[in-house]
């Protein structure tokens, strides 16, 4: 039990790494472009890095996912999440959970999103609950709000933007523990079946980032991805396989100090 005690105390201690609720990524496909795609019209599940790209969902999606940090049990990060089309909206839920018996983070999400002027503009809020338990010392919650919006400069080329816990929570009278920041990001898509991602943010307490990805569709079942984060040099790759309306997914993010981190995921996500 103290071995699992020193660990958390000098992961959590490293930089540049994450703090608290601040993960690499909810999915494999968000790993693999480094969590680049905020502009995204091709994405419905990532309205937790975008509440406006709710409006993506236009049919039912489930997805699961998985991954471990740098293959460490004790830091294991899992989620679920629903998006579906209700009149005119994008309506999403989620619910992911870090950690393991010792320290663990939960963080529950709910979103919408709609078009405006001719679909040319997206904008979304989400709200998340944020827990945090720790064994012998208690627990804390708090909650954020998010605001995001996506527009369309010209056919192919969208730019985004999100505040991200304006609100500005804190757990225990910290705000530093709960991710404040900004991002701006812009997806060029020049093909069909390509895309590319750019995205810089900046956290209230940390040092601005780039983060790079670029999505081709090889064929019409099996895409592949990569991306580059810049604060922390993780570069990154996936592959995404639909079956029917399944698909599953494997990403692979590289910490050249701590090591890899592997994610993987299946979805339930129709075609048109």
């Amino acid at each position: 039990m103290k071995h699992s005690y020193l660990l958390i105390v000098i992961l959590l201690g490293l930089t540049p790494l994450f703090g608290a609720f601040d993960y690499p990524a909810y999915s494999p496909k968000s790993a693999a472009l480094s969590g680049s795609s905020l502009a995204s019209t091709l994405a419905g599940d990532a309205f937790i890095l975008n509440p406006a790209l709710l409006v993506n969902t236009n049919r039912f999606y489930a997805a699961l996912n998985y991954s471990q940090l740098f293959n460490l049990k004790e830091l294991r990060y899992t989620n679920g999440m629903i998006g579906l089309p209700f009149k005119s909206l994008g309506l999403g839920v989620g619910i992911e959970n870090f950690g393991s018996n010792l320290y663990r983070e939960t963080k529950f999400s709910i979103g919408a999103a709609k078009f405006f002027y001719s679909n040319v503009l997206a904008v979304g809020l989400s709200i998340q609950i944020y827990h945090v338990s720790i064994e012998r010392y208690g627990s804390s919650s708090s909650f954020g709000l998010n605001l995001g919006m996506r527009y369309q400069l010209l056919p192919g080329l969208h730019v985004a933007g999100t505040i991200e816990n304006f609100n500005r929570p804190q757990l225990n009278g910290f705000g530093e523990q709960i991710p404040q920041r900004i991002q701006i990001g812009v997806q060029y898509q020049p093909l069909e079946q390509l895309a590319a991602h750019f995205k810089v943010q900046k956290d209230s307490w940390f040092p601005s980032e780039v983060l790079l990805g670029i999505e081709y569709r090889v064929l019409n079942n099996l895409q592949l991805c990569s991306g580059y984060s810049t604060l922390a040099s993780i570069p990154s790759f996936g592959v995404m396989l639909g079956i029917s309306n399944i698909e599953v997914s494997y990403a692979l993010q590289y910490h050249f100090d701590l090591g890899p981190t592997h994610f993987a995921g299946i979805a339930f996500n129709p075609k048109p």
